[in-house]
């Protein structure tokens, strides 16, 4: 199981060649499973100009599990953001933090592209794919 983050389903739907692109694709065609959050579904759709462009995704998505936050979760993603930035990291985005914490209670790693998850990684128990 893997946790793919915005920023990778992002280039995927522009046809971008990056690393995390061809891991996504070796994770596709191995039937890694995928999972998501409801926070990287928003986002995706938020970038979309016509409504045909968000039925595209949504049904793209409908082979992949939701994961869901718990009180837990955003607890967690809140002590993430703080313990970062009492190490000296600023994480431009509390959306990474929580899906952070989603990864992390569900022992999963994340595929990302984002160097907040690394500044994550490094004080928390977050796995990067």
């Amino acid at each position: 199981m893997i946790l793919v983050d915005t920023s990778v389903w992002i280039d995927f739907l522009k046809n971008r060649k990056t690393l995390a692109i061809d891991r996504l694709l070796f994770f596709l065609e191995e039937e890694e499973t995928i999972l998501y959050t409801g926070v990287i579904l928003q986002e995706l759709l938020q970038g979309c100009r016509k409504e045909s462009d968000c039925l595209l995704i949504e049904n793209h998505f409908q082979s992949f599990i939701e994961i869901f936050p718990q009180k837990t979760t955003y607890r967690l993603a809140a002590k993430i953001y703080r313990d970062a930035k009492n190490k000296g990291f600023t994480i431009r985005s509390s959306i990474d933090c929580l899906i952070s914490a989603c990864a992390i209670e569900h022992k999963v790693p994340v595929l990302q592209q984002d160097r907040d998850y690394l500044y994550i990684q490094k004080i928390s128990d977050l796995k990067i794919a």
